[in-house]
């Protein structure tokens, strides 16, 4: 994570599997990446009939799907640490049945207070 005193940047909270986060910041990033693969798919279905236009915003929302997939996990991941759980259970957020309620766990579940074995609790917004 971020040095003490520094504040975390983008990077490390869309691609760092360290540290922790809280509620909201989770539940706001894969808002985020919900809406930007939307706003893809509008564009290949806006412009279904031209070739050219199709296929870019076809690799875009591809491009998309694939950071986002990445970043979800590592966000799991630090939430998973927030409320004092290994990142690797974070998997579950793969499997078809069980992903819904993890989600919703992770997004309602409480961080820890104070520190824990993944270090201190975020300043942030979300606790």
């Amino acid at each position: 994570m971020a040095e003490e005193g520094q504040q975390p940047s983008m990077t490390w909270l869309f691609f760092s599997p360290s540290g922790r986060i809280g509620r909201l910041p989770f539940f706001l990033s894969w808002l985020f990446w919900f809406l930007v693969g939307g706003v893809f798919l509008m564009q290949m279905l806006k412009n279904e009939t031209e070739d050219t236009a199709l296929a870019l915003w076809t690799l875009a929302l591809i491009v998309s799907g694939v950071l986002s997939t990445v970043s979800i996990a590592m966000l799991a991941i630090k939430r998973l640490h927030d409320i004092g759980y290994p990142g690797p259970l974070a998997l579950c957020l793969f499997i078809p049945v069980l992903s819904p309620i993890v989600f919703i766990a992770l997004c309602l579940w409480p961080g820890t207070k104070g520190q824990n074995e993944f270090g201190g609790p975020n300043n942030g917004p979300g606790h």
